[in-house]
């Protein structure tokens, strides 16, 4: 997915390395799937943008359901998005191929790039190097039958197997945790990788002024919850849910896009647990995000899967707002108990509602953490990401001629 058809932050990091690539004077251009998000339409002319976009490849998934559809239909899928990958690639020549998510795509498309000579980049953000032959409706028939997919490729003209994706490439993780998983999960290792940490874009989350600062020091506790994120079963949003229960006069407000149905089921849990009016929902633009934030008294974070980063936290520190979370695989190396948030285990409610209320009778814990989160802002920040990218995509299309760039250090939250 491609904003602003998108749900999470992984496809708002693509789009915000590329719009810096594009304005560095590079030319980009994005080849994606057809998925379109009901009410949100495509933006006029992308196809002539500075970045162009091109919604050409099929994919096994359609609104949160993956797809498996009859075996003449999906050759059928694998071959045209061969045809649209070659004529992308003949459209653009490019010196370099970066990969972003691939989960239910074609993993075919990897042997066609693999096959073409091109230096190719990989952008890790989640664990698709695991999940993604699962989800591949295709490529998951050969899985463990080499015989088979050597007969079905030369009579079908299709991928049918993938090559050495791990030393296919440069490998940009995420987070160490991402890249430990990857290696421990996948048939791959990653002998040409570097973990490179996400950010936030200044743009929407500037720097608190003062005024703003002494504001969030001074304010009333008001129970006002909030948690960012699409709806999912593994974002621990029935964790919240269920902390309304033993939190008097709190309400909490979820915003996002995501499962319907899981809304439909936190709905129904709060009805049943008598909390239904304390529970809202909503969707807004990124853009949007900061005025949202400043009204929130807490910022919840509950997942209860290993996170491969996780953004919404640090926008909300960027805004000041004193943060709550499970520090799950790569969110917990930069999310540090009593520095810049408060750590819960996951699925404990009574936890999640306990550090709550300790934040709400803590003017104190509430100033460290605002200024621990202000510091872990600062430096995880999209420009500075982005930097880094660019850096490893422009050694790759040279083939590092020059040398490799040097691995970004972890973050140091306490400084």
């Amino acid at each position: 997915m491609y904003p602003p058809h998108h749900y999470g932050g992984y496809e708002l990091s693509c789009r915000d390395f590329l719009v810096r690539l594009a304005a560095h004077g590079h030319d980009a251009a994005v080849l994606t799937s057809q998925v379109r998000i009901g009410g949100v339409d495509d933006p006029p002319g992308e196809r002539d943008g500075p970045v162009p976009v091109w919604r050409d490849l099929d994919i096994y998934w359609d609104d949160h359901v993956l797809v498996s559809p009859s075996l003449p239909r999906r050759l059928a899928v694998e071959r045209d998005n061969q045809r649209r990958l070659s004529a992308a690639l003949e459209r653009w020549r490019p010196d370099v191929v970066s990969a972003w998510a691939m989960g239910a795509m074609s993993l075919g498309l990897l042997d066609r790039l693999v096959r073409s000579g091109i230096p190719v980049v990989y952008a890790v953000c989640d664990d698709w190097l695991d999940y993604g032959v699962k989800l591949d409706a295709w490529m998951r028939l050969f899985v463990d039958r080499p015989r088979l997919a050597a007969v079905v490729r030369r009579v079908a003209g299709v991928p049918t197997a993938l090559p050495d994706i791990g030393g296919s490439g440069t490998f940009l993780f995420v987070s160490d945790s991402t890249r430990r998983r990857a290696e421990e999960a996948s048939p791959w290792s990653f002998p040409d990788a570097s973990v490179v940490y996400s950010g936030i874009d200044r743009v929407d989350f500037p720097p608190l002024s003062i005024a703003e600062r002494e504001e969030r020091l001074d304010r009333s506790w008001r129970g006002h919850v909030l948690s960012v994120g699409r709806p999912d079963p593994r974002k621990g949003m029935t964790t919240a849910v269920r902390a309304l229960t033993r939190l008097s006069g709190h309400r909490l407000e979820i915003i996002g896009r995501g499962d319907d149905a899981h809304r439909v089921e936190l709905e129904e849990l709060a009805a049943s647990l008598g909390v239904g009016d304390a529970l809202t929902f909503d969707v807004t633009e990124r853009s949007a995000l900061r005025r949202r934030y400043l009204a929130a008294d807490v910022f919840v974070f509950p997942s209860t899967w290993a996170e491969p980063f996780g953004l919404v936290p640090i926008e909300a520190m960027a805004c000041g707002v004193p943060v709550v979370a499970t520090a799950v695989g790569g969110s917990a190396e930069f999310l540090v108990d009593d520095v810049n948030c408060v750590v819960v285990a996951p699925g404990d409610d009574a936890a999640l509602a306990a550090a709550i209320d300790r934040l709400r009778s803590d003017p104190t814990l509430r100033t460290t953490l605002l200024d621990g989160g202000l510091a872990t802002a600062e430096q995880l920040t999209v420009d500075r990401w982005a930097t880094v990218m660019e850096a490893w995509h422009l050694g790759a299309a040279d083939r590092f001629a020059h040398g490799r760039p040097a691995h970004r250090p972890a973050p140091a939250p306490s400084q």
